[in-house]
């Protein structure tokens, strides 16, 4: 039940994008340089806009605004202990808001309305949708993500399955090839067709439901489309009545009664002279179709109508083959190659009842290449959800650094105001403020184990668990030595190693992300997927991680031997303890670089 109030609740936090995209200044999509602007389109659609109307809606967005961001805040601070996933994905929603500065473009396009810009203030709304739109990209990751391991997990198990189908038509070849009699084979050939329809009933199974599924989604779309349709009709006719326009009666006219056709006009319902009457509307139908009267000869000319009738078909076509391409869309990969597979089997199986070795032999080689390319789709398919996989991963990792690294500035300036007084001379204030440090500290770290946790699941890492888990542990130093009121140059000096290790992955995670995207573009070769996952980050930033490790323990060692000499009683024990946690990383950094180094070989 714990977990099924924490779902709900990043439900309502993608309803609360959605809610902020439902005004008129969201009402468009990507802008197109030639499409209209919010208020033309309103404007062009008949509605009295006014810059005060326009102004009064913008400022309903800008108080819509705020209250999704505290509701954000609050329900992040909800789920800390609960969930930190979801309360990590809402709090980099709120960075994400900040980072675009959506509460200022708002308050920019309030402005500029209230200026009279209103083309500027067109342009500036643009850019508002466009950063609430990634912020709900952002929303909708988690679920993203979760249909990526599942779509992975069903690929994979795909993936075995035909390649336990290829082992099968290679004995069953085998067989072909060494009978005495071709029919004898038939029994593994049958085996064979057997394992490939469990496994295309497995993939039509699949890609029914999932074309179920779009289907209830665009009936939904297309419904809240045509309801949409009717309120803006009900609108039409609502302002229409008060401009006057057609619905008011005529002077002299009974009010709520339609006008009276003019005279000479035939009344509603009753024919012309010399129009056929009601019985007659048979003949009259058919002869708006273009069908010749009794007595009448036929249209001599009939090109029109074989142009109408081939623009029919054509369009029948056009709309067949969209119709295809979106089934093939939504198939398996590999599917369709299964599919010639099989046919292949079964023509094999034909041939064998027939004595015909060598045609038997020959469909069976070509089952056999068709399913080396359902494996290779297969393989195709889940290379690209691993490479977005891991997109979503160094998107997330970067996130948690960054906002660790804001939080660790504050807590290292806030050290550095409190150490400025000399601890002889602290008043309260200064001890309150040492603690208040002191327990930022402590929640920073716990946020920091989460990350060492993520990255121990995710298991491709090396040097960057290593980085991440030492950040913990000196965190977890400075918690304990501001508890206890030290502020001196060793909580100073591993504060200032924790911003430098925070720094440098983020530019790691931001490099590798950087070179994905040109890799993407490239179209490089890429590996096997049967081989082991490749690793969160390229070797070669593992090592320069792995190194810079390595300085920060070196130099640590220098402070603290030299500290030692001068220390006091009361130092002592805490340089001995940094002492042995030095020669603990010491140790790591020795097992991490054997570990790389089996790596690039």
């Amino acid at each position: 039940m714990k977990r099924q109030h924490p779902m709900s609740l990043a439900a309502v936090a993608v309803t609360g994008v959605m809610w902020l995209l439902m005004p008129r200044l969201c009402s468009a999509q990507e802008p197109n340089p030639g499409d209209a602007t919010p208020v033309q389109a309103d404007a062009a659609a008949g509605q009295n806009v006014t810059p005060d109307s326009v102004l009064a809606d913008q400022m309903a967005v800008s108080g819509r605004y705020e209250r999704f961001e505290r509701m954000l805040t609050q329900m992040a601070d909800i789920l800390g202990r609960q969930d930190p996933e979801r309360a990590d994905l809402l709090r980099r929603a709120i960075g994400k808001g900040r980072e675009g500065r959506i509460k200022e473009q708002i308050e920019g396009v309030i402005k500029l309305i209230d200026s009279r810009d209103l083309g500027t203030a067109s342009e500036k709304q643009a850019d508002v949708i466009r950063s609430l739109q990634a912020m709900l990209k952002l929303l909708q990751s988690e679920d993203r993500r979760s249909a990526v391991e599942r779509e992975r997990d069903r690929l994979n198990g795909l993936l075995k399955d035909v390649r336990n189908v290829m082992a099968e038509q290679r004995s069953a070849r085998a067989a072909t090839q060494n009978s005495p009699a071709p029919s004898s084979a038939a029994p593994g050939q049958k085996k064979a067709i057997s394992e490939t329809d469990k496994l295309l009933d497995a993939m039509r199974e699949h890609d029914d439901k999932d074309a179920s599924g779009d289907k209830k989604g665009e009936d939904k779309e297309a419904s809240d489309k045509d309801g949409a349709d009717k309120k803006g009709a009900g609108q039409d006719s609502k302002d229409g009545s008060k401009d006057g326009k057609q619905s008011e009666p005529k002077e002299g006219d009974p009010a709520g009664k339609e006008q009276d056709p003019k005279e000479g006009d035939p009344k509603e319902g009753s024919p012309k002279e010399g129009d056929p009457q009601q019985g007659d509307s048979k003949q009259s139908e058919k002869k708006a179709e273009g069908e010749p009267e009794k007595g009448e000869p036929a249209p001599s000319d009939p090109q029109s109508g074989e142009q109408k009738s081939g623009e029919q078909k054509s369009g029948g076509k056009s709309s067949g083959e969209k119709k295809s391409d979106k089934q093939k869309k939504q198939q398996t990969p590999g599917r369709e190659q299964l599919e010639k597979a099989r046919e292949e089997m079964e023509r094999a199986l034909d041939k064998l009842k027939e004595q015909k070795r060598e045609d038997a032999i020959e469909n069976e080689d070509k089952a056999i290449e068709e399913l080396h390319k359902a494996a290779e789709k297969l393989e195709a398919m889940l290379r690209q959800l691993r490479e977005e996989e891991k997109e979503m991963m160094l998107a997330s990792l970067e996130a948690r650094f960054q906002r660790m690294l804001l939080a660790e500035t504050a807590i290292h300036e806030g050290t550095l105001g409190v150490a400025a007084t000399p601890q002889k001379d602290w008043l309260d204030v200064n001890y309150g403020r040492c603690r208040e440090l002191s327990q930022q500290q402590s929640e920073l770290t716990q946020e920091c184990a989460q990350t060492v946790n993520l990255l121990q699941e995710d298991g491709t890492s090396v040097a960057i668990v290593i980085a991440v888990e030492d950040i913990e542990a000196d965190m977890s130093s400075v918690t304990g030595w501001m508890q206890e009121y030290k502020v001196s140059e060793l909580t100073q000096s591993v504060q200032k190693d924790i911003l430098e290790s925070l720094k440098q992955l983020i530019e790691t995670t931001q490099k590798e992300m950087q070179e994905m995207k040109e890799q993407q573009k490239q179209e490089q070769q890429q590996q096997d997927p049967s081989q082991e996952k490749e690793g969160l980050v390229e070797l070669m930033a593992e090592i320069r991680v792995l190194r810079s490790l390595q300085l920060r323990v070196n130099r640590r060692t220098k402070q603290v031997d030299r500290l030692l000499q001068s220390a006091n009683t009361d130092d002592l024990p805490t340089l001995r303890s940094q002492l042995h946690d030095l020669a603990i990383r010491q140790n790591r950094l020795i097992e991490s670089a054997k570990e790389l180094a089996k790596q690039a070989q």
